[in-house]
Parts: C-alpha cells; sequence; structure tokens
C-alpha cells in the first residue's frame, strides 16, 4: 500500500518555517529545556521493587512545551520523523521513514479496527500518523493535541476530517462522549502525563467496550541504575534529544494499565538504534551545511544553534540504549472488558 513520506516540499516547507522564528520564539525554545527536562520524575525497577508510587510529570501541559513542539516539529520534518517519533527497526534494510510504517502497520493490526470504526489518536501532532493509519485501516480518525500549529497542519490534510481534529490536552478531561471509541491509540506522548492513572482512565471511558487501545512509549529497563552517574547522564542527554519528560520503569506502566481496568495482552520493547544512527547521520550533514552557511552569512546563526540543540547529544541515546537502560519504543496492547 503507498503510504506518504516526507518530501522535498515538506522540508522545504519547513526550513521557511524555521527561518520566519522570531529571535523571542528562539529564546523561548531554547529556555524550554530548562523549563521541561530538569528535575523530571523518574522512577527506576529498583523504586518498584520497594514500593515507591509512579510520580508523575510535575509540569504536565505547559506553554513552554507548546513552544517546544512548535519548533521540534519543524525541526524533526527537516528530516525524516515529520510524526515526531523515532520507530523501532522492524525491518533492518528499510529507512527511518518505512520502518515507522511497519510500526504503524503492527499498530493497526493488533487494534483490529477496518471500515465504519471510529479510532482516536491522543497526541496526534499534525495527523501525519493518523492520515497513515486511515489509510491502512479505512477508519474514521480522530485526533488532538496540544500544539495548534500542527492541528492546523492536520486540518490541511484532505485524507481527514477537518472537524475531528482538535486542539486538546490529555492532563484533563477528554471531551467525547463515554463508549465513543472503537479503538484509541498513542505513539510516544505519553511521558507527559501529570496523573498516569488518570489519564488512562479517561481513555478507557471513551472506549467501547471490548475496544482496543495500543501504546508506544519510553519506558527505563532493568539496567539503568539512577545512582550510576554515567547512567543518570546518558538519559539526561537522551531526554534532551527526544524530548520525553517522565521516565518510568516498563512495569510501572503495566500496572497503570491493569489499574485502569484493561486487559492486558502485549507489553515489549523494541530497539530503535539503528535508525537514529540513520537520522543522526542526516542531521551531521544538516548541521555542517547550515555551520558553513551561517559563518558566510547566508543562513541565521539561530538556524545552525537550533540544529545543534536538537543534535547535539545523539551519541548519548545510542548508547543509552546499546546498555539496556532504556527504550524509547515500548509497545503495550490492552483491551476494555466486554
Amino acid at each position: 500500500m503507498a503510504q506518504q513520506m516526507t518530501n522535498f516540499r515538506t522540508r522545504l516547507g519547513a526550513l521557511r518555517g524555521l527561518l520566519k522564528i522570531s529571535d523571542e520564539e528562539f529564546n523561548a525554545y531554547m529556555s524550554s529545556y530548562g523549563e521541561l527536562f530538569v528535575d523530571s520524575p523518574e522512577n527506576t525497577k529498583a523504586d518498584y521493587e520497594n514500593g515507591v508510587p509512579m510520580q508523575g510529570y510535575k509540569q504536565g501541559s505547559s506553554q513552554e512545551l507548546e513552544t517546544l513542539y512548535g519548533i521540534i516539529h519543524l525541526l524533526c520534518t527537516l528530516g525524516s520523523v515529520e510524526k515526531m517519533y523515532m520507530p523501532p527497526v522492524l525491518d533492518p534494510t528499510k529507512s527511518v521513514m518505512e520502518n515507522q510504517i511497519l510500526l504503524e502497520e503492527q499498530m493497526a493490526k493488533d487494534l483490529g479496527v477496518g471500515p465504519g470504526d471510529k479510532v482516536l489518536e491522543v497526541g496526534c501532532g499534525c495527523g501525519a500518523i493518523a492520515s497513515s493509519m486511515r489509510e491502512i485501516t479505512g477508519s474514521t480518525m480522530y485526533g488532538q493535541n496540544i500544539d495548534k500549529s500542527q492541528i492546523e497542519k492536520a486540518w490541511l490534510n484532505p485524507k481527514l476530517q477537518k472537524e475531528n481534529f482538535t486542539v486538546g490536552d490529555f492532563n484533563v478531561p477528554l471531551p467525547y462522549e463515554d463508549h465513543m471509541f472503537d479503538a484509541v491509540y498513542a505513539i510516544q506522548p505519553m511521558t507527559y502525563v501529570s496523573d498516569p492513572d488518570f489519564t488512562l482512565r479517561e481513555i478507557f471511558r471513551v472506549l467501547k467496550p471490548g475496544g482496543i487501545f495500543g501504546f508506544n512509549d519510553v519506558a527505563a529497563l532493568d539496567n539503568y541504575d539512577r545512582d550510576n552517574h554515567a547512567h543518570r547522564l546518558l538519559i539526561q542527554h537522551t531526554r534532551e534529544l527526544t524530548v520525553f519528560g517522565g521516565f518510568w520503569y516498563y512495569k510501572y506502566w503495566e500496572d497503570a494499565f491493569k489499574k485502569a481496568g484493561f486487559d492486558l495482552q502485549i507489553s515489549r520493547g523494541q530497539p530503535a538504534v539503528e535508525c537514529i544512527k540513520k537520522e543522526v547521520a542526516l542531521y551531521d550533514k544538516y548541521e555542517a551545511v547550515a555551520s558553513f552557511l551561517a559563518t558566510i552569512h547566508v543562513l541565521p546563526r539561530k538556524l545552525f544553534k537550533l540544529l545543534r540543540r536538537l543534535h547535539a547529544n545523539a551519541e548519548s541515546y545510542i548508547k543509552a540504549e546499546e546498555q539496556g537502560l532504556l527504550s524509547l519504543n515500548w509497545y503495550a496492547v490492552m483491551q476494555k472488558p466486554q
């Protein structure tokens, strides 16, 4: 099945958007890292074994987060990740974007939906994943996202129904009726949940009995030791590279799913390190070109600084995943009982 890829025209549009960023927007973006990624909550395997409760991401959904995502989206679109997530390596012979499609096909199969079904994406970004999922399943797609600029982009997608995509926040009650959806899924937004139990109960509420919730997000693994300074530094660098907030041992998620009322069907980590290596190689080239063009005053210096800020900690992420400290793609599928 043909799927829409990030093409040259889309990347050119992202570049134009980056060139239009004001000094005020640039400074707000750069300072957002200090607001969002300092003292972020972590719960490790040791915490789990000692009965320490899961701590939500205290900042929740904020203006700083909206500012960050508005610019991060442009930077990601300049590369291969307009969909705003790094996929697992499901086929090492394929590109980052092709592996995204493979994950979406896997998710669609596990959701078990088809034409006539209603499917909600929590944290839908610009609607690119939802557009792909509609093409795969034929379902009627819905989505909400905190960043208005991305929702406005979703509204322009002819494959999506504009009225079904809204600016919204999964840290407050979802604006949908009980039992409205045949399936719900979330691909790497739930690291920003301020109260995981609340958000999962809301997802449970809007699902029909027998409906499926698909989850793919960052999780701490067995090897991560918060008392190990080198581990902690690798995770902090990875947090800033991949812009995740809360960081929880995967069994916390499994318990939270069950507490919300779900029957857990699948729960496993899927490595992404070979995909990130491909993306790092691409951004190495972008950064070198931007540095040269900024030096000769063809491009503004702040564009180079934006690329450098995004790309600075790529090697730390590679080391963190190779050492088994985290998975960016902890994949879980669960069902609301009939």
